[in-house]
């Protein structure tokens, strides 16, 4: 999917016109839906073919897709591929030696790293192997579970994956990591700010609209509006604090973007874990990490994930396995080749 440029957004009827132009951007659905009420069919997101009897996929894309196209979209996207032992054994020896001899890792995460923590993510299938069950965009709104997503991460610790990563870390194996979830579980293991990410905020961090200044709390930052009705105790400041969640449709914060993507231009080998790397403009970053490293098979992009990906052709390394027990392994791996010591190996996150 590099390169890929929707043919449906920043038309007429886009509510984001202008400000996307790239795979699930919102404004497609509003843009497929006036096509197709004045009687004009927009071209397939797959192929570009006009189908009268296509359709907007409403759980995610939000993109047009003809008959044809959408029946292979909806029968592959949530399969769910498991490596079998012998094979998975390999490839986590490969990641462990491709961690060992890179120059700067970094990790790309999304929400299939939090799901061991019992935090639902968005996509899985209704058969899915997952503890937490369907994702919630794919469940009927009357089967998804009572209550926000927020209040589960609310009361969630960090993961089995979370506390690798943070160990990984604290070994220098680990130099940054870029997360796409909200659940604040990367600061909670341990992971200082400085090398987070944070690409659609932290529903335990509100930041100061006057100097920028982040306040991390233990409680829910998010509210109506965005102001808190806070302010900032900076000296000479008084700046009103506004929580940092990023809702769909709005731009990523710019220093933390900008951040971002000079560490995407700095590794030589990043880790996808938990993510669908769909949604842009995060997912332009591993992306771009794969193309630039694609003939370089110790480098560039490495996916762990259940499901298919648009970047799985162009990953140095595919583990399909669940993120928790990959992760487990590798580190296991690394710490039997001294690339890890015990005590660092043992050490508990700051959960």
């Amino acid at each position: 999917m590099a390169g890929y440029s929707c043919a449906q957004c920043c038309g007429e009827g886009c509510r984001y016109h202008g400000r996307h132009g790239q795979r699930s951007c919102q404004g497609c659905e509003d843009a497929a839906r006036l096509a197709i009420s004045r009687g004009r069919v927009p071209p397939c997101a797959g192929c570009g073919r006009r189908d009268r009897n296509g359709r907007v996929d409403e759980r995610q894309t939000k993109q047009f897709y003809c008959q044809a196209c959408w029946a292979q979209y909806d029968g592959d996207r949530l399969v769910e591929y498991f490596d079998q032992p012998s094979e998975l054994e390999v490839k986590c020896s490969r990641l462990a030696d491709m961690i060992i001899g890179a120059r700067h890792t970094i990790a790309f995460t999304g929400a299939g790293i939090s799901t061991g923590a019992g935090i639902a993510d968005f996509r899985s299938g209704l058969n899915t192997k997952l503890p937490t069950g369907p994702g919630l965009w794919e469940l009927p709104k009357a089967d998804r579970p009572q209550g926000n997503i927020l209040e589960q991460c609310v009361r969630a610790k960090p993961g089995r994956t979370h506390g690798v990563l943070f160990r990984f870390w604290a070994a220098g194996l680990l130099k940054h990591v870029i997360s796409q979830n909200v659940d604040g579980l990367h600061r909670k293991s341990g992971i200082p700010s400085k090398a987070l990410s944070e690409l659609h905020g932290n529903i335990f961090v509100e930041r100061c609209t006057k100097c920028g200044w982040e306040y991390e709390r233990d409680f829910n930052t998010i509210c109506p509006g965005g102001f808190t009705g806070r302010t900032c105790e900076q000296e000479r400041c008084g700046g009103r604090l506004r929580h940092s969640g990023v809702g769909f449709g709005d731009d990523l914060p710019e220093h933390i973007t900008a951040r971002a993507w000079a560490e995407s231009e700095r590794t030589d080998l990043c880790l996808a874990l938990g993510s669908s790397i769909m949604v842009t403009p995060a997912s332009e970053m591993p992306t771009w990490v794969a193309t630039r490293h694609r003939h370089q098979p110790s480098k560039g992009l490495v996916i762990v994930n259940l499901q298919a990906t648009p970047c799985d052709s162009l990953a140095a390394l595919r583990v399909n396995g669940l993120v928790d027990d990959v992760m487990e392994r590798v580190e296991a791996i690394l710490r039997q080749r001294g690339a890890l010591t015990a005590v660092e190996s043992e050490s508990v996150a700051g959960a």
